[in-house]
């Protein structure tokens, strides 16, 4: 019998929580949470970055992430400047230490990923990766548009498959 969608919700929720508990625990161990490793994350594979790009693509608000960026900024894993051309601008970047940091946590976490995901063929974690970011793009727009959002049209996600990072990027706005 399908699942119902508010089970489908449910077991999303569910998941979802599950798995910062996981990967918390082991953040701890580096002395840092959760929230934290989203900016670490992102700025170690997508690079340089100003805060209206790094707030969208981890998903934070500006004042969660000011916030979130002070933090690593005292602690010296985070470096936040203004760039001469435009002072209205601020960007981040990781500081050596924060380069070492992210390394040193995503080895830790690599055990982890792998028996999560033990049982999953390649094929399971490209749909999965696929329906994903189609369900977050659907949210964006339902978001955006209010209740009566129409659905995207269905397209294949080309990019980055798990385990896959980017290189360094340009500065992005």
């Amino acid at each position: 019998m399908p699942l119902a969608i508010d089970d489908l919700h449910r077991l999303l929720f569910q998941t979802e929580q599950a798995r910062r508990l996981l990967v918390g625990d082991r953040l701890s161990e580096h002395g840092i949470v959760f929230g934290q490793w989203l900016v670490l994350d992102a700025l170690y594979k997508e690079g340089l970055s100003s805060m209206t790009a790094l707030a969208a693509v981890i998903g934070a608000d500006r004042t969660t992430l000011t916030r979130t960026i002070d933090g690593l900024v005292t602690v010296g894993y985070v470096e936040r400047t203004t760039p001469a051309q435009d002072r209205r601008l601020v960007v981040v970047d990781l500081t050596p230490a924060g380069r070492t940091l992210s390394e040193a946590i995503l080895a830790s976490l690599a055990p982890t990923h792998e028996t999560v995901f033990a049982g999953f063929s390649r094929h399971d974690l490209d749909a999965l990766s696929v329906l994903l970011a189609r369900s977050l793009a659907q949210i964006k727009l339902a978001a955006a548009e209010g209740p009566g959002a129409k659905p995207l049209p269905r397209v294949e996600r080309r990019g980055l498959r798990v385990g896959e990072t980017k290189g360094r990027s340009r500065l992005r706005f």
